[in-house]
């Protein structure tokens, strides 16, 4: 490819991956997806479907950033729309079947463990094939806040779709997803990947990237990555069953409660857009670990809040919950990736998304042998409090890192 195409083809790449951002973030199905499960089956089952997402999840997170390092970021990104376009066809015509769900939670946990790690990644290699990566952290700000802006509005149609059929969330979802296959295919791939099949997972890059946790910068941000899910999922998943509570409604008859968590859910986005845009702000003025460490607090408050109480002077607290969805990972992407190796980047971000899931999956599947939903939200509460003092404590273990300043890499 002559150089002129070659530039031309990663400049496309940068408005792809804009776009690709925005229409992945239309998860038209979020506010009532919990919802959607209570219609259909008991609140015990119900988390345990959940939990069924997080621990597939955990099964495909490795493979999925193994994929992204070894065959190319956009054949990963690919496989990721693929798999939620066959997902959400599935939860439309699923039924009352526990099997059909499960299937469907499968896949949606195939679609995002494709997208974890890859999207950075993709963006951060295209960016340095352009000798443009001082450009990231501002580039990838801006991305995030357009995605969750995206997603803003894609939750509030979610919850008025929701009104008439809990099935049409899913519906707008699968036009999304096919959107997101399209833009995909456009793409290219930078550089070159070694596309021999290989029949297993490479174990010898896991654990070179399993070394990098001698950092202690990289260490310390590998433990947020652990206790962040637990935080951003107890406080995303208990707030739709919470709503229906405040309306006055029982868990399985949602009555209004997909409309006011399509509104609350798009104001937690709007909310996490700013976050992101605003994240290196953030990070220079008080530094990359007491932001982190700020951002993981304000999802606990929410936990303590919503065990404490059903009333709607809570709501202004619950629109925080995307402060750490928005800024979180924009930090720890742009603090990591100058310091892993190209070739590593997809597959430590995977491994501590991994991690991340197999705490909350487990957690999950903890609580759906648990019939009452107050001792679920007081259980919750702890995890949330108890994931705080496990940042904390790491960082105290840990030792400040020279390199963890306001202005600094980990």
């Amino acid at each position: 490819m002559a150089e002129a195409d070659r530039v031309r083809a990663l400049e496309s790449n940068l408005r792809l991956y804009g776009w690709h951002q925005i229409v992945s973030g239309l998860l038209f199905w979020m506010p009532t997806s919990f919802l959607f499960f209570l219609e259909r089956v008991d609140l015990g089952p119900a988390l345990r479907l959940l939990a069924l997402y997080f621990l597939a999840v955990v099964v495909l997170e490795v493979p999925s950033g193994w994929m992204s390092d070894r065959f190319g970021r956009v054949r990963t990104l690919r496989t990721g729309a693929l798999s939620w376009i066959v997902a959400f066809a599935v939860f439309v015509l699923s039924g009352d079947s526990v099997l059909l769900l499960g299937v469907g939670q499968v896949l949606i946990a195939a679609g995002f463990a494709a997208l974890s790690g890859t999207t950075s990644a993709f963006h951060f290699d295209t960016l340095e094939a352009l000798e443009r990566s001082n450009e990231f952290e501002r580039r990838e700000s801006a991305v995030a806040r357009n995605g969750l802006v995206g997603t803003a509005v894609a939750v509030l149609i979610g919850g008025v779709l929701g009104l008439v059929d809990l099935r049409l969330p899913y519906v707008a979802s699968l036009t999304a997803a096919c959107l997101q296959f399209t833009i995909t295919m456009k793409m290219s791939e930078i550089g070159h990947h070694d596309l021999r099949p290989l029949p297993t997972l490479d174990a010898t890059r896991v654990r070179d990237v399993v070394r990098y946790l001698k950092h202690p910068g990289l260490a310390w941000i590998f433990v947020f990555m652990i206790v962040q899910q637990p935080l951003e999922g107890l406080a995303l998943d208990q707030i739709q069953p919470w709503l229906a509570l405040l309306t006055g409604n029982s868990l399985d008859d949602s009555g209004s409660a997909p409309l006011l968590s399509g509104l609350l859910v798009a104001v937690i986005s709007l909310v996490g857009a700013a976050s992101a845009a605003t994240s290196h702000r953030l990070r220079s003025s008080i530094g990359l670990r007491p932001a982190l460490v700020l951002l993981a607090s304000i999802e606990a408050l929410i936990l303590v809040g919503m065990a404490l109480t059903v009333s709607a002077w809570l709501l202004p607290l619950l629109a925080l919950r995307s402060t750490q969805v928005g800024a979180g990972p924009v930090l720890v992407s742009a603090a990591t990736a100058p310091l892993l190796a190209r070739n590593h980047r997809a597959t430590f971000l995977s491994l501590g998304s991994l991690a991340g899931r197999l705490t909350y999956g487990t957690a999950l599947a903890g609580l759906g042998f648990v019939a009452d939903f107050d001792t679920v939200l007081t259980i919750s509460a702890a995890i949330g409090v108890g994931s705080v003092g496990v940042l904390i404590a790491s960082g105290l273990i840990l030792g400040q890192d020279p390199n963890d300043n306001r202005q600094s890499n980990p």
